[in-house]
């Protein structure tokens, strides 16, 4: 009788993650085929599995996700150990089937958390803002008006030796700062999703550095986890971008928007200073490229300290950035974003058409 058990290769684990794979596939199709059906999933079922999922990840004070990518060797070894210990009792194709059980639930949990959420409503529509022209014009009016915001907001900035921003609140509190914005922002567009959770630092900051990462957001462990070896107006607004995908907003440059309006809301100074600092470098670049003499002109008015900040960053990101490893990443990231119907890692500079179209509706 023992053996015949032995020999059984599909259990209830396998049919159930078979089961929840073709529940989740037919939740994507349906997505896929419509905007409306696609927010319905990314704001319920969706929504609450990423929130099961930041709970648990809230449980623990360190990154799961840093321990994750540690240990992957020792995952392959005990896949590997395990194959041959299962090959070698003739119980190969109860391994097979448990291995490809738990990649389908991988896939599973990846759709519900991001994959779906790639179809919804765009942002620009759902925000009710007028698709407006890109012209040098325009971006001449919203750069000026975010270095000045800028510019104001420095003033009450405290700085380091170097000129450099920094802040007294640990990750804890500037999560604390984004979610209460988070908060406040939902009861204004109700698809923002509101909940308590924690934006994690990650220790091994090189590797994040290599691969010209400044964050990231890992469904597999619900944590929003961010490079802490960028300046502190990076890391800000680098947390409410992150959990601004925990909470189902998965297009890069909607997250980006999202990200500043999460930060410009905020009652705090150093946030508010972070979200307009990022924004002001995305509209900044776009100007760059179509209008190199207005650029300058609008630049030679920023003041001393987000200069040293915007150098700051830069020079974390040209020291890591110009590696194979950056290389390899940014192809797997362009890759990634183009598997779920995105323009690839262009689109995080189209949040500058979020921008133009939000400043209009605001300037009118």
């Amino acid at each position: 009788m023992r053996n015949k058990k032995n020999k059984r290769s599909i259990s209830l684990f396998h049919i159930l993650s078979l089961a929840i794979f073709l529940a989740v596939l037919v939740l994507l199709y349906i997505s896929i085929s419509s905007y409306g059906a696609a927010d319905l999933i990314n704001g319920g079922i969706a929504a609450y599995y990423r929130r099961i999922m930041a709970a648990l990840g809230n449980l623990f004070p360190f990154s799961l996700f840093e321990i994750f990518v540690v240990c992957i060797p020792l995952f392959v070894l005990t896949v590997v150990v395990f194959a041959v210990r299962s090959f070698r009792r003739g119980r190969g194709g109860r391994f097979i089937a448990t291995l490809l059980s738990v990649v389908l639930l991988i896939y599973s949990g990846h759709t519900l958390a991001l994959g779906i959420g790639y179809h919804t409503t765009p942002l620009m529509d759902r925000l009710g803002l007028t698709r407006t022209e890109i012209t040098d014009e325009r971006l001449v009016s919203v750069m000026t008006s975010l270095r000045d915001e800028v510019n104001a907001l420095s003033e009450e900035i405290e700085r380091d030796g170097r000129g450099v921003s920094v802040t007294h609140y640990s990750l804890d509190g500037i999560s604390r700062l984004l979610c209460d914005s988070f908060d406040s922002l939902s009861e204004r567009y109700a698809f923002l999703d509101s909940f308590d959770s924690r934006v994690k630092g990650v220790g091994f900051t090189n590797l994040l550095s290599h691969l010209t990462l400044t964050g990231i957001y890992t469904f597999y462990t619900g944590e929003a986890n961010v490079n802490t070896a960028y300046p502190a107006y990076d890391v800000a607004y680098t947390a409410a971008h992150e959990l601004s995908h925990q909470r189902g907003i998965l297009r890069e440059n909607e997250a980006n928007f999202i990200a500043y309006l999460v930060c410009v809301n905020s009652p705090d100074t150093f946030i508010r200073y972070s979200g307009a600092l990022n924004m002001y470098s995305y509209v900044a670049s776009a100007l760059y490229r179509t209008d190199t003499e207005e650029y300058n002109r609008i630049v030679e008015g920023l003041s001393d300290g987000p200069r040293a900040d915007i150098n700051a960053s830069g020079a974390v990101y040209r020291e890591y950035s110009d590696t194979l490893f950056s290389d390899i990443s940014e192809l797997v990231n362009d890759l990634f974003l183009r598997s779920n119907g995105t323009p690839g890692t262009i689109s995080y500079g189209m949040v500058v058409e979020l921008m133009v179209a939000y400043f209009e509706e605001q300037t009118r």
